[in-house]
């Protein structure tokens, strides 16, 4: 592993780039309180003191009661706009840090030698241009340089109301909704373009740790970065061997974890480029802990092929008793720590959308208005929209994993500075 996270620190600001999809609104977060949960209530003004964001809470004054402090987070935090990334997430004494500043500090610590390390935002259009005036701010006193983008619109789906039918507002128009974090590979095949060759690192803006517990996860970042590198070039060799009529390395290489131990072996030259010539995955994966979400899994995909995929459990047919007993024996759980090959050897980009299974859209329940809707995902970013993509699955430790789902979250002792 040392070997690995060497070889991923050694890489420039051209050969790996930080995406960190943040189009996310803080005010899930806040959803116990919302609804008024008494327990949740309770515990929240029991633990005001230690909340990271208590002092922006309190910037015009001391907030004492539980009906000041509750109007405080949605006047001051602005949380039906404010995105999860701008709340602040770890205190270092007097100084609050936000997670888009976290991200920032982890990305520049991951490639110590690189001159300007990169990291790209998503955003919510509401509010874009404020919030990317902030982070150039932030990018500027750090050293790193930053990029934002928006989820193309015209990736929404119309949702659906009762009876199948479209689920109209009050003004009567129909309802679009963002189709899901599928929708940003259009905004990943950007970042492909941009950035010809560069590995891009994928994690979810509520999954980063204070600098404090930077010596015990960015070897394990490193590593997924060395890993994909080395596989990368190893791929290339394979390619060129293939060309000579040497077969042996590109068995070799599809046999480190890409294809199913029991299946059939991909015989022929033309069989073999086509199984080794696609997008790939370096996906870190824990012990699963109970953590909502999904796992590494065996599927096979829409062209037949049996391969290593990562399926949320928004997928699944929970009913299915096969499907429980599924879930129930899984070991490993995903928490999006990610590394993607996107180019072939030349560094031009694949066309990603090639490598989507599109048989993985999938339904959601939601509401607007207080009103319940059903909607349509496409295939998840790193589920469907990659189920025809190699990947490797790799096992890193419970402690790189640190989610904030819940505002709860920032009282775990993982995100004490």
């Amino acid at each position: 592993m040392d070997r690995l996270a060497e070889r991923g620190a050694q890489l420039s600001s051209q050969e790996a780039v930080r995406f960190v999809p943040a189009s996310g609104a803080a005010s899930r977060m806040f959803k116990p309180l919302a609804s008024g949960n008494r327990e949740a209530v309770s515990q929240f003004d029991a633990s005001w003191d230690a909340f990271p964001f208590r002092s922006v809470a309190e910037s015009s004054g001391r907030c004492d009661t539980i009906e000041e402090r509750l109007e405080a987070i949605m006047e001051r935090l602005a949380l039906p706009t404010q995105p999860k990334g701008g709340l602040p997430f770890h205190m270092y004494g007097l100084v609050a840090r936000t997670a888009f500043e976290e991200h920032m500090h982890e990305w520049k610590a991951t490639l110590p030698h690189a001159e300007s390390p990169k990291v790209h935002f998503t955003l919510p259009d509401s509010g874009r241009e404020h919030w990317a005036q902030r982070l150039e701010q932030w990018a500027d006193d750090l050293g790193v340089e930053v990029t934002t983008s928006v989820q193309h619109p015209a990736t929404d789906a119309m949702a659906m109301g009762s009876q199948g039918k479209p689920f109209l507002k009050e003004d009567g128009t129909p309802l679009f909704r963002p189709g899901g974090h599928g929708a940003l590979l259009r905004n990943m095949c950007d970042l492909a373009q941009a950035h010809p060759g560069a590995l891009l690192s994928i994690k979810n803006i509520d999954n980063v740790r204070p600098t404090t517990a930077h010596d015990k996860v960015l070897p394990w970042r490193k590593a997924l970065l060395g890993l994909a590198a080395e596989l990368k070039e190893s791929r290339t060799e394979a390619l060129e061997a293939l060309s000579a009529g040497n077969t042996r390395l590109a068995e070799m290489w599809l046999g480190r974890g890409m294809s199913y131990p029991g299946e059939s072996r991909v015989v022929g030259e033309q069989a073999l480029r086509d199984a080794l010539d696609r997008p790939l995955l370096v996906a870190g994966m824990v012990r699963n802990e109970g953590e909502p979400g999904g796992g590494p899994f065996w599927l096979r995909d829409d062209e037949g092929t049996l391969r290593a995929q990562i399926v949320e459990s928004a997928e699944m047919d929970l009913g299915d008793p096969r499907i429980g007993n599924c879930i129930a024996g899984a070991t490993h759980f995903n928490p999006v720590d990610l590394v993607c090959v996107l180019h072939r050897a030349d560094g031009t980009p694949y066309d990603l959308d090639r490598f989507v299974d599109h048989r993985r859209d999938f339904l959601v329940s939601k509401s607007y208005g207080g009103r319940p809707l059903v909607g349509l995902e496409h295939p998840g970013l790193w589920n469907g929209a990659m189920g025809r993509w190699n990947t490797l699955f790799v096992e890193v430790p419970s402690h790189t994993f640190a989610p904030v789902k819940t505002v709860f979250d920032l009282l775990r002792p993982e995100h004490k500075a």
